[in-house]
Formats: C-alpha cells, structure tokens, sequence
C-alpha cells in the first residue's frame, strides 16, 4: 500500500515540474518581430484608408521597373585595343 502511495506521489511531483508556468521566453515569443514591424510602419492607419493609390501610371512604372531590372545586367567588356609601338611589320 505504502509503495502504490509512494510511486502515485513520485509520479504527481515528476507531471508537476513538466506542466510548469511558461518561461519568459515562452511569454514574449514574437514580442520583438512585432516591435520591430510596428516601429517601421510610417501610417498605422493606413489600412482603414479605402481611397484608390495616386502614383505612377502603369507606362511610367513599367519603364522604370525594366531600367531597374536592366541594372543588374552584366555591363559589356569594352574593348581592348592593344598599340604597338617601336615594332616593325
């Protein structure tokens, strides 16, 4: 009897520390992406604003997306020009 109680006992304290309270970390889980997103928002209330964007037409922005885009582009080799001097032909 003394032995069921004791192990019934052991096993409570062992269940007990694994259903502990959350550790700090557990509680601010995602706390400093959200800090973070929110410090870099300019207008928090934008998404409330139903009004169409005023911007680049589509023409003037698919010319400056292709100039973007054209940038990375590995620029040609000039070319080498090799000049003798002193040598005969």
């Amino acid at each position: 009897m003394k032995a069921g109680l004791m192990i019934a006992l052991g096993l409570m304290i062992f269940l007990a520390g694994c259903a502990g309270v959350p550790s700090r970390l557990e509680v601010d889980s995602g706390a400093s992406f959200k800090l973070q997103k929110f410090n870099q928002t300019l207008d928090h209330e934008a998404g409330k604003n139903l009004k169409p964007v005023e911007g680049l037409d589509a023409k003037a922005t698919e010319i400056a997306l292709e100039k973007y885009r054209k940038s990375f582009e590995k620029p040609p080799e000039p070319e080498k020009f090799l000049m003798e001097i002193g040598t005969r032909r």
